[in-house]
Order: C-alpha cells, then structure tokens, then sequence
C-alpha cells in the first residue's frame, strides 16, 4: 500500500529533489510502501507507459492497481525546511 504524502525524512526529500531536477529531464515516478521498503523511485524511459513501469516496480495499491506519481509531486519540495 502507498502512503504517497506521507511525511518523508529530510534526506529522502532531498533524494525526491534530486529526482525531480535531474539535468537529464529524465520522467521518475515513486511510491512509498508502508512497510520495509519504504520510499522507491523509478525511472519511466521516453515512450513508456508509467503504470507498466509501476506494475514492475510492485507500485501497487490495495485494490491491486498500479499507484505512482510523478518525484514533482511529492509536497516536501514545496516545504520551506526542504527547500535548497
């Protein structure tokens, strides 16, 4: 299950900045497990469909559907502590 605004600690947001400012202008999605994995981070290569590379990944909601969104999402880039 994905808890995707759950509040994250300060070094996985500035993992999602990382992510989110990638001098690539690469696509990353992510999903926040509510177990051990936690916070993971996927690559969406151009032409993909997000919701296969969710499928892959195991980004899977209780319902059984894929459950990403996009690392510019996620609001503790838009928070003043996390912000650099």
């Amino acid at each position: 299950m994905c808890n995707c605004s759950k509040p994250v600690k300060q070094s996985e947001c500035q993992l999602l900045q990382k992510y989110a400012m990638d001098p690539k202008k690469r696509f990353f999605i992510y999903h926040i497990f509510d177990d051990s994995r936690g916070l993971e981070i996927a690559w969406v290569p151009s032409g993909q469909n997000p919701n296969m590379i969710a499928e892959q990944r195991g980004f899977i909601n209780e319902e059984g559907v894929p459950e990403w969104y996009n690392v510019k999402e996620h609001p503790c880039l838009y928070e003043k502590q996390y912000i650099t």
